[in-house]
């Protein structure tokens, strides 16, 4: 077993508090490390407190380090893309440089750090390509150029579509470099682990999936109502997209059939376009930040997915499975779960296709039942992040072992 051994994990941001899909995973990560390594967080901070955060984080036994950086929090308005014209970096990881973290990272790994290990692709530029003889992990939430290369395709305006097709093509060379360049690189997905491969990362890369905590999300009672809900950090452009479309295309489908169905939308940071395209629908409730998503699950009937474009595995699909929800999701909104259709969840790809599997649901209590104890058992057996983080720690060993780390 590895123990005592020091890892440095970078971070584009401190995971807590546990408000997005990527903090939850970092966290877990983090938490599992802790158990086995002297454990070093060191994070860009933007304008949020840290101090209580972090003060979160070191109670798993992590010395937390963060570097001020109030870019990250703030939109990439016109000026940032005419700027990032001249970059090599694409514009969501130059938005992380930063010169007093790259002196940090610098700083650490002179103490002899044996593992250096990157949350997120933002994060590669501190260490890809640096510190020889140091095994480097990176952890790939997503196939990011899937995610550029996708909102580039789906962008209408001309001057747009043709800065983020170059955005595209710069995160791909980006995450090429990345992916030859680390010893480890983690997938979410059996389909991220194959993108990734094939840029570079060849049988380095391996399959870790993401997870859920099956105590803290456990099925609880259902009101009776036909209450939708989606959760989602609201400030990602995959999960505004994907409600934009639902309001707009499949809602009213629903409402056609069940004129009393109900919507929440739970997650932080809702656009101002988001805002206008429900103020006309008085069943629609945006919630903005909540401190617990659980109320919110359990009162639906129903949990919708309605993505249209993103990478990686949605940690909310295995939080809704956990509770015992049934889930409505687009294909590409439960990529690289292995869930399958009409077992665990239903799949629906267009409005109608969508809106008929929700209504089919609502209106039928013995399949949303019947999904429901399919998809518990489901996260049970595979997405418990005490089995992950098993899995985890044997890829460190693996690694590690060529080095003579006992």
């Amino acid at each position: 077993m590895i123990n005592r051994k020091k890892v440095l994990v970078l971070s584009a941001r401190l995971p807590y508090p546990l408000d997005s899909g990527g903090r939850i995973r970092a966290y877990h990560v983090l938490r599992t490390l802790a158990g086995h390594f002297q454990a070093t967080l060191l994070a860009l901070s933007g304008n949020e407190t840290a101090s209580g955060y972090s003060d979160e984080i070191e109670k798993l036994g992590v010395r937390v380090v963060t570097i001020g950086n109030p870019r990250i929090d703030r939109p990439a308005g016109v000026a940032d893309a005419v700027r990032n014209l001249t970059s090599p970096l694409p514009l969501t990881v130059a938005k992380y440089t930063c010169s007093l973290m790259e002196k940090a990272v610098e700083g650490f790994m002179a103490d002899g750090f044996d593992v250096i290990h990157c949350e997120q692709l933002h994060m590669a530029v501190y260490a890809a390509g640096r510190f020889p003889g140091v095994p480097k992990v990176l952890d790939a939430h997503n196939v990011e150029s899937q995610i550029a290369e996708r909102y580039a395709r789906q962008e209408g305006n001309i001057m747009k579509k043709a800065f983020l097709s170059n955005n595209y093509r710069k995160m791909l060379r980006f995450e090429k470099r990345a992916a030859s360049s680390f010893d480890l690189i983690l997938a979410v997905s059996s389909n991220d682990r194959e993108n990734l491969a094939s840029y570079g990362g060849g049988e380095r890369v391996k399959l870790l999936e993401n997870g859920v905590d099956l105590e803290y999300f456990h099925p609880q009672h259902q009101s009776g109502g036909k209450h939708l809900v989606f959760v989602g950090s609201m400030d990602w452009l995959p999960n505004v997209d994907g409600m934009l479309y639902f309001l707009g295309d499949i809602y009213p489908l629903i409402q056609a059939v069940l004129p009393d169905v109900k919507l929440s939308i739970v997650g932080k940071n809702p656009p101002e376009t988001l805002v206008r395209a429900s103020a006309a629908l008085p069943s629609v409730r945006i919630t903005g930040t909540v401190d617990d998503v659980r109320p919110y699950v359990a009162d639906a009937a129903v949990f919708i997915v309605p993505l249209r474009f993103g990478g990686g595995t949605r940690l909310k699909i295995l939080e809704a499975f956990a509770m015992g929800r049934p889930v409505v999701s687009t294909s590409l909104g439960c990529e690289g779960i292995e869930g399958q259709n009409g077992k665990h969840l239903i799949i629906a790809d267009t409005p109608q296709q969508f809106s008929d599997a929700v209504i089919r649901l609502l209106s039928n209590e013995g399949l949303r039942n019947e999904l429901s104890s399919n998809a518990r058992r489901l996260a049970e057996e595979i997405y418990s992040w005490d089995v992950i983080g098993s899995k985890l720690l044997g890829y460190y060993d693996s690694l590690l072992a060529g080095k003579n780390i006992s």
